[in-house]
């Protein structure tokens, strides 16, 4: 065998990590698994590390995170990624904010750049063009329209002249 010798893990003959690496949640999480099965098959973490692809010291690390927490050590935790600027609880806030103002808008839409300085306003943070787009889908306010209307359009002039108007060929 390969690698060093390493204290005993206490606890592993306690799990089946071949059927909860089957069973994992996500392939992070069914790879530590899979490691710790090589581990319990008597190989070394070096062993184990190369079998499932990843560096020695990784697997030194889900080995203290069993030691510390247990399987829980080792299984997905929630709260990766970056996080969103608008929380889910706000979007009926945002929704509101928003329609009142393209209510109180004058003639055209509001834009992508409207709605970010309204985030701005109450967030504090500057969103990208496409957060903001995003939070208005996940809001449940995408919508599509045709062109905007003037402020200062006459709606009967405008078929007047459609009715009076010579047809082009």
């Amino acid at each position: 065998m390969k690698g060093r010798k390493t204290r005993a893990i206490e606890g592993l003959e306690g799990y089946d990590f071949l059927q909860l690496a089957n069973r994992g949640s996500s392939p992070r999480e069914r790879r530590r698994f899979l490691a710790f099965a090589h581990i319990q098959d008597g190989k070394s973490m070096s062993e184990a590390a190369r079998m499932v692809k990843v560096a020695p010291r990784t697997v030194i690390v889900w080995v203290d995170q069993f030691r510390k927490d247990g399987i829980e050590g080792l299984r997905e935790k929630s709260g990766r990624g970056a996080k969103p600027y608008v929380e889910v609880k706000d979007y009926e806030t945002l929704r509101e904010a928003i329609e009142t103002l393209q209510e109180s808008r004058p003639g055209g839409r509001i834009r992508g750049k409207d709605v970010a300085d309204l985030i701005e306003e109450k967030e504090g943070v500057r969103p990208s063009k496409s957060t903001v787009y995003r939070t208005m889908k996940l809001a449940g306010l995408v919508w599509i329209t045709g062109r905007s209307i003037h402020p200062h359009a006459d709606p009967e002039a405008q078929e007047t002249f459609k009715k009076t108007s010579e047809e082009s060929s």
